[in-house]
């Protein structure tokens, strides 16, 4: 079997960021074989995941980068996005979709990350958080055929 392919990009934990990662995350998708809509969710879900990084682990500190890396098989789309903040246990994550926090104006960055892959994983490291999401390339759900060298 072919060895994955990776990609990584590190940025700056600052706002202004968040459309060039987006945008490359498109990109970078498109090139895996992905449709417009695949794309699209891929990107949002780099978005959010590098946003939660940047604000809740890194405080918006530009001297602090977020690590996105970008593992392309045949079969599948891998992304892990890394920090260094104190860490989070995932279980004691309020429910989104509770009553009580329906009107907050922050906390679905997970639940929208997991609605856009098919699997989602949150993992402690010794210096932070690693959050990886995957997704089946095209050709490996029997949609479009992938393109690309993967």
């Amino acid at each position: 079997m072919k060895r994955a392919e990776m990609i990584v990009i590190e940025v700056p934990s600052r706002l202004e960021h968040l459309d060039w990662l987006q945008q490359a995350a498109e990109r970078i998708a498109a090139l895996a074989g992905f449709d417009d809509e695949g794309c699209l969710d891929l990107g949002l879900a780099v978005r959010e995941g590098a946003i939660n990084a940047m604000k809740h682990a890194h405080g918006f500190d530009p001297d602090r980068l977020v690590r996105l890396e970008f593992a392309i098989s045949a079969t599948r789309f891998e992304v892990h996005v890394l920090d260094h903040g104190p860490g989070f246990d995932p279980a004691a994550m309020p429910d989104p979709t509770a009553p009580e926090n329906l009107l907050r104006t922050s906390g679905r960055g997970l639940l929208l990350i997991r609605s856009l892959v098919d699997e989602m994983r949150i993992e402690r490291l010794d210096h932070g958080m690693k959050v990886t999401f995957l997704r089946a390339r095209p050709a490996a759900r029997g949609d479009a055929p992938a393109t690309g060298s993967t």
